[in-house]
């Protein structure tokens, strides 16, 4: 390794001027004492700068050295040196790093691959700095703060300047015009003013603001210089703050139903002031309507401090159960402020549990039970059915009790029990315009009363979602459920309820699964558990409940219990009438106009089938004897019957039956009475008829 090289002096330089390096601050011809004398005389010395210096530049000859151009040797450093040139900026130091090593003469300088013949150097370079920038005010506006009668130290947010060119010790403050409420004084002697300080004493915080008590604000006129150029002239505000006291902290009193005490504390009341001053009283100016507020030790008081809050002395105390609020008034004060007309408020909880996440499908008929709302804790503590007032019904929809008849629509119930929940006596019927929309946020609020506790306020909070029945799947697949919900510590909800697909029930995170449409058959035996119980209610696992489903009026009953179940979904009903008006007039319309067109046609058949009438016989005027002959009728038409017998005279089978000879035998005026039946020849007479079917004459008609 080479040795050190023989002198590195440095340079000095004025801040914006530039200086000659030359043989006698920079030199490394010592190196050549190295080599044997027989071979100093073809050897030479070059530098090649690594790191430029960041404050200025290297000029060799006529030209900057550059990272392409880094090089340069000691016969050049001997005849005309290099010059460093600053830039001028606020800086004092500056340096450049180098490599030297020897080099034959005449060949281009090339760095020695072996290291140890290169040797490593930094040279510095001092800058001289100059006083030419002045003082610059950095606050644009330069105020205070400052609370009546308080003491305030001035800060670097409040005053400062900076100079480049000068420590902080050198700028210096003079007051020209005193502040109008106070004076200023340094740390240690705050009773006494002064007009002079400087940025130092500022960024210790030794520099302060006494003021005198006063509400008005104030102003001081200043200005600041280093000694070397023009003071900077600036105005200085004073603002005055009144001394306040606020309540931080008021968020009332909660007491849970069958509770009659809670403990008062800083959590629930809670006040601070800008004062110097910071101790808090409170004076109770009106007293709790329906309790007390007790100290520890039973003692009924009207003034505590903040003191007594923090350790959690005092408590309420609530004496009569008639009402679920209460209050009290009171007022905050200091020795220099006060706040009155404070109120705390005292709600009494309702000891419930809400199923927590509900999510129930719009247009579903949803059954109301202990999954959405408990209050079985409530019942065995005051052995009696706590009773629902509605306070305000589901903006989307309504709490109706049982189903609708048909045609009809059902009514938002105004009160309930909670054997109507428990016997799922009522259901939420729900009917949002989902358009666009995905949830809907909304809630049932109520006022909850039982036996010997306060009646309390609660809110039943759900989500309507929009009702998808192409995901129900087939009723095949059960629903299995988890614990019990009222495993979990009071006021904790269930996990999230949901009515619809993919979705959990009340302290469920289960699915409802059903594809099948529901058929008329299923209706019939809605009632009916497929698994062989005729009774739904009747299932061997422990139910908690069990909401129900349907559109319209249909109820679709979704048992959750702690075995698998079926779910049955059942077909709609419509709940619009005129859907089941039109059909049915249009029915009537049709068999009218089938009952006139029947009988048009039977009465036009009647008259095609009317005989003629014919016209009556004269009557004789005296009535003719029968004699065991029948009787005829003048109603009835004459008929003459003449019979194919030959041996009867007149008979029209005598022309063609008797021979011509004897034709003339016969007598026609015989009466066709005396005829002779018994004569006729039976084979003659069938030949007769089955040959020579006789004519009707008018007024004649086969018997």
């Amino acid at each position: 390794m080479l040795s050190c090289i023989n002198r590195k002096l440095g340079a000095v330089v004025t801040e914006g001027d530039s200086v000659v390096i030359d043989k006698s601050k920079l030199d490394a011809s010592n190196l050549m004492f190295k080599l044997p004398a027989p071979q100093r005389s073809s050897q030479e010395v070059w530098f090649q700068v690594k790191s430029l210096p960041q404050h200025g530049v290297i000029v060799v000859g006529e030209r900057n050295l550059s990272v392409e151009k880094p090089n340069f040797s000691q016969y050049m450093l001997n005849k005309y040196g290099i010059t460093y040139r600053h830039d001028d900026s606020e800086t004092l130091h500056d340096r450049f790093l180098f490599d030297t090593w020897l080099n034959p003469k005449g060949k281009p300088a090339q760095r020695p691959l072996d290291v140890s013949q290169v040797l490593e150097e930094w040279f510095n370079i001092t800058v001289v700095p100059i006083n030419d920038q002045p003082p610059v005010l950095k606050t644009k506006a330069p105020s205070l703060s400052v609370v009546q009668g308080d003491i305030v130290a001035l800060g670097l947010q409040n005053l400062n300047v900076e100079d480049l060119d000068n420590p902080s010790e050198d700028i210096q403050y003079t007051v020209i015009s005193k502040p109008n409420n106070g004076y200023l004084a340094l740390g240690g002697s705050l009773n006494e003013s002064v007009v002079s300080f400087t940025q130092a004493q500022i960024n210790s915080g030794k520099v302060y603001f006494v003021h005198d008590g006063s509400q008005a604000s104030g102003v001081f006129y200043f200005s600041v210089s280093d000694g070397h150029h023009k003071p900077v002239y600036k105005l200085f505000n004073l603002e005055v703050t009144e001394i306040t006291i606020s309540l931080v902290n008021n968020t009332g009193l909660a007491l849970m139903q069958g509770q009659t005490s809670v403990v008062l504390t800083q959590g629930s009341l809670a006040a601070e002031t800008n004062g110097k001053n910071t101790m808090v009283h409170y004076r109770i100016t009106a007293l709790p309507r329906y309790g007390k507020i007790l100290r520890l030790g039973d003692q009924e008081l009207r003034q505590f401090e903040q003191e007594d809050l923090r350790t959690g002395r005092l408590f309420y105390h609530m004496t009569s159960a008639t009402s679920g609020q209460d209050s009290f008034e009171f007022t905050v004060f200091t020795a220099e402020a006060n706040l009155t007309n404070q109120v705390v408020n005292i709600t009494v909880k309702p000891l419930l549990r809400f199923g927590k996440g509900v999510r129930i499908p719009n247009g579903i008929v949803v059954k109301l039970n202990t999954g959405f709302l408990n209050a079985t804790e409530l019942a065995s503590l005051t052995s009696s059915d706590p009773i629902f007032e509605v306070v305000s019904q589901p903006k989307h929809g309504k709490l109706a009790r049982g189903k609708a008849k048909a045609g009809m629509k059902t009514e938002p119930v105004e009160s309930f029990s909670f054997q109507d929940v428990k016997q799922e006596r009522l259901s939420i019927e729900l009917n949002a315009n989902m358009t666009e929309v995905q949830e809907l946020n909304d809630s049932l609020v109520f006022v909850v009363k039982a036996k010997n506790v306060p009646p309390a306020k609660g809110e039943f909070r759900f989500t309507v979602v929009p009702y998808d029945p192409s995901l129900v799947r087939s009723t095949e697949s059960p629903i299995l459920t988890t614990s019990s919900p009222f495993s979990q510590p009071l006021n904790q909800t269930n996990q999230t309820t949901v009515f619809g697909v993919g979705t959990a029930l009340p302290s469920l995170s289960t699915s409802l699964l059903s594809t099948q449409r529901p058929s008329k058959t299923n209706q019939k035996f809605k009632g009916r558990n497929r698994w062989g119980n005729t009774n739904r209610n009747g299932s061997t696992g422990t139910s908690l409940g069990k909401p129900t489903m349907g559109r319209g009026e249909e109820l679709y009953e979704i048992p959750f219990m702690n075995t698998p179940v079926r779910v049955e979904l059942y077909p709609q009903k419509t709940s619009n009438p005129l859907l089941v008006v039109l059909p049915l007039l249009a029915l009537l319309l049709l068999v009218i106009i089938l009952v006139v067109l029947f009988l048009l046609l039977r009465r036009n058949r009647k008259r095609k089938q009317k005989p003629l009438t014919p016209k009556p016989l004269p009557s004789p005027s005296t009535p003719p004897a029968y004699h065991g002959q029948p009787q005829r009728s003048a109603a009835v038409p004459m008929v003459t019957v003449n019979p194919l017998n030959p041996s009867c005279r007149g008979s029209p089978a005598l022309d063609r039956l008797l021979p011509l000879a004897n034709r003339g035998s016969v007598s026609n005026s015989a009466s066709l009475q005396n005829c002779s039946w018994n004569a006729v020849n039976p084979e003659s007479s069938a030949q007769l008829i089955r040959t020579t079917p006789p004519t009707l004459q008018q007024n004649q008609f086969w018997v």
